[in-house]
Formats: C-alpha cells, sequence, structure tokens
C-alpha cells in the first residue's frame, strides 16, 4: 500500500504545480512564485525536500500532499469515496508519473535554505536618511524605524503583517500610488507602525504614506498607526484584534482618497465588515442602499433629524436659482430614509454632500463610543503635509480637534 505522507519526497514540487495548471510567475535562486486564482504559492528547497508557502502565511509549510488534497477536494469522487480515498489515489498517479518525480541523478535547480524561510524577507534593504521630502528623515523616526525600507529600485516598501505578525508583503510608493507589492498578500494582511510603551490612540488610513504625513503634521507621540491591505472581513478582524490587545476606547478613522469623497466612501466600506454593526450597503450606477438596525431610538431620531434637515437645506438651495421645486428632482438627490420594523433602510445619492452627512451622523449616533473620524481640509495627508511644508511654521499651531468631524 502506498504510505502517501512518508512519500512526499520523491516528488518534485515544481514539475506538480506545473502539471496542475499552475501558473509560474518568478524564479529566484531560493525559491519559484506559482499563482492559481490570485493566489501565490512559493516553492523552497529544505533538509527535507521540497515544501511550498502561501503568501498570506509564511510560517506556515507544506507539502505535496497538501497541494494534492487542495487539489482533490474540489474533485467530485465516485460514490462513498472518501477525501483521503481521492488522495491516496491521486499520489500514487504522481508517483507513477516520471515527470512528476525526482529522478536519480537529479542534483537541485534551488540552494537549499532553512525551514522558516520567508522570501519577503529579500526583497527589502535598509532605509537611509536623505534629509529631503516626506522620507528624508525617515531612519530617525521611532514610530516608523522597521516599518520602512528600499527595494532594489529605491521604491519606499512597508511591512504588511498577517495575524501570525508575519511579513506576509508589502505596500510599495511607487511615486504616483501606494499599492500591494508584487504577490503581496494584502487581502490577509495590514501594516502598522511601532507599538509604544503607552497607548493612547490607535489611528486608520488608507496607506502608511498618509499614516507618515499625518505623523509629522502632528507628532502625536503613545498612538499605533495602521493601514489596511485592504478593507475585508479578514483585515478588519485583525484590526479589532489588536485595538482589544492595546485597550484603546476609540479607532480613530481616517481615509482618504485623491478627492474627498473616496475617503468617505472607504469609511462607509469599512462599516459593513465591522462585527455585529449589521451594516449592508449595495451600489447602482446612480446611488447606494444602505441597511442597518434601528438601534437605539433616540440614536434613530437625531439620525433621522439630520437627514431631514438635508433635505430642507437642499431645497431651500434650489430655490435660491429656481421659482419652483422640482420634487422629482429633489428626491433624487436628497436622502430617503425608510424604517421596517427593527431595521433602516438609507438610498443615498452619489454626491459628496450627502455621503458626507451619513457618514457624520451614523458615526455620532451609532458608532460614537467605538469610533471618531478625522478628516484632512484637502483631499489626502500628504498634500495637507506638503501645503503645511511650503508655508511659514510661524503660524497658528494645528489643533487635531480641527479635523475632527463627528464632534
Amino acid at each position: 500500500m502506498n504510505k502517501w505522507l512518508v512519500e512526499d519526497y520523491r516528488i518534485h514540487l515544481p514539475k506538480l504545480f506545473e502539471h496542475l495548471g499552475f501558473q509560474s510567475i518568478r524564479t529566484e535562486k531560493t525559491h519559484r512564485i506559482f499563482e492559481n486564482a490570485g493566489l501565490y504559492y512559493i516553492v523552497i528547497y529544505t533538509e527535507e525536500g521540497f515544501l511550498y508557502y502561501k503568501a498570506q502565511r509564511p510560517k506556515e509549510k507544506l507539502s505535496a500532499t497538501d497541494l494534492i488534497t487542495e487539489h482533490v477536494s474540489k474533485i467530485e469522487g465516485v460514490q462513498k469515496e472518501m477525501l483521503w480515498d481521492k488522495v491516496a489515489a491521486y499520489h500514487t498517479k504522481v508517483l507513477e508519473t516520471d515527470a512528476l518525480t525526482i529522478s536519480r541523478d537529479w542534483k537541485g535547480e534551488f540552494k537549499k535554505v532553512p525551514k522558516d524561510f520567508n522570501h519577503f524577507d529579500s526583497y527589502r534593504l535598509p532605509i537611509q536618511n536623505n534629509g529631503e521630502g516626506l522620507y528624508g528623515d525617515a531612519a530617525d523616526l521611532p514610530s516608523f524605524t522597521g516599518r520602512m525600507f528600499l527595494n532594489e529600485k529605491g521604491e519606499i516598501l512597508f511591512p504588511l503583517f498577517n495575524m501570525q505578525n508575519t511579513v506576509c508583503g508589502y505596500f510599495v510608493d511607487a511615486g504616483k500610488n501606494v499599492a500591494p507589492y508584487r504577490e503581496s498578500a494584502a487581502k490577509h494582511a495590514l501594516w502598522y507602525s511601532n507599538i509604544p510603551k503607552k497607548i493612547d490612540g490607535l489611528f486608520l488610513f488608507k496607506n502608511p504614506k498618509e499614516a507618515l504625513a499625518f505623523h509629522k503634521k502632528f507628532q502625536l507621540k503613545n498612538v499605533v498607526y495602521m493601514a489596511l491591505g485592504e478593507i475585508n472581513s479578514q483585515t478588519t478582524d485583525i484590526l479589532f484584534q489588536i485595538r482589544q490587545t492595546v485597550k484603546v476606547d476609540k479607532i480613530m478613522l481616517s481615509f482618504t482618497g485623491e478627492k474627498k469623497i473616496e475617503g468617505y466612501l472607504r469609511d462607509l466600506h469599512f462599516i459593513t465588515f465591522i462585527k455585529d454593526s449589521g451594516f449592508k450597503l449595495s451600489l447602482t450606477d446612480r446611488d447606494m442602499v444602505l441597511r442597518f438596525p434601528i438601534g437605539d431610538k433616540k440614536a434613530f431620531s437625531r439620525f433621522y433629524d439630520h437627514t431631514k434637515r438635508y433635505n430642507k437645506e437642499l431645497a431651500q438651495s434650489f430655490l435660491r436659482y429656481n421659482n419652483i421645486l422640482d420634487q422629482h428632482r429633489l428626491n433624487r438627490y436628497g436622502i430617503s430614509v425608510s424604517k421596517n420594523e427593527e431595521s433602516i433602510k438609507v438610498r443615498l445619492p452619489l454626491e459628496t454632500n450627502a455621503i458626507k452627512l451619513l457618514v457624520w451622523s451614523y458615526y455620532k449616533n451609532y458608532l460614537n463610543k467605538a469610533i471618531d473620524i478625522l478628516k484632512p481640509k484637502s483631499g489626502n495627508w500628504y498634500s495637507e503635509w506638503e501645503t503645511m511644508e511650503h508655508r511659514s511654521k510661524s503660524g497658528k499651531e494645528v489643533q487635531l480637534k480641527e479635523y475632527r468631524i463627528a464632534l
């Protein structure tokens, strides 16, 4: 009988990946990277033979049996055939295929590495002070030491950490934008600054560059800056676990974009992944529909009053330019709120002022105990920092409270 758990060393793992239809992305001296359905797999050679890991979990080393199990678990077997029956059968088939096994005269095409190898560690070089720009004194900033690096092109890298606190990729500032670098597992990770002994605040941004610009503007101490690789349930779970660990009352939320509306849309997207919020969002080409629990009656009453006030001001503004109200047009660009038992339905136009009002009112009335919102006066914190750098520093000292929108 084939004892497949002890036969993995015979299988040529890179060839098996190719046989299963994985796309080869890149080959280095120490590893080879494959991609399938948006996920990245890194093959290495160790004292135990070929192993691989997924980009989102570099610490978890897997063998050929793991890859075969993942593959056959998606294939329907014959009647009453259990998973391990399928694994054993496929494993035997692989071992009987010469093209998928290691020949006796095989000398190896990879440099042997330790089992704790993580190829992401090879991407980064130490960052140096150059005295200019946003990153000019980066090596001397306690909050950012070890949280910024250079790649071989001289671009800034920010390490992304997964649930196991392992580097599983990077943000890269390539000049035009900040985005995930190469095969980084951005959907499963976040970036955060160094954690001080005493923590007074947790600040969440679109990306680490925004966090650095914010830090240079306000020079805060005893805080942790964070940026999600992507807004989803996994990264949001990591965020709130960190919040629970560091024991801060509130998260200071400061999403931004090229335009202000992008930041507010990220706010709404973020809410949908907060556990127990019950917040649902759907988009059309002209508006969005939000659904969430009615909650405390006073909270709903205040929220409803805010939307009524907004619609009234919208109508008054319309009459400044027209003699007769066009109710159909006002309805299209106003905020519609309806109540259904214990839930609220809101139809919201894709217009900056309406979205800003909704975000402000929802956070103020429903999330005020857990979250505060900070927004720059310009489109993002980097442009805010640039403005500060170019003007006289003898002006009024900037206070953080001036940027809170949910007072």
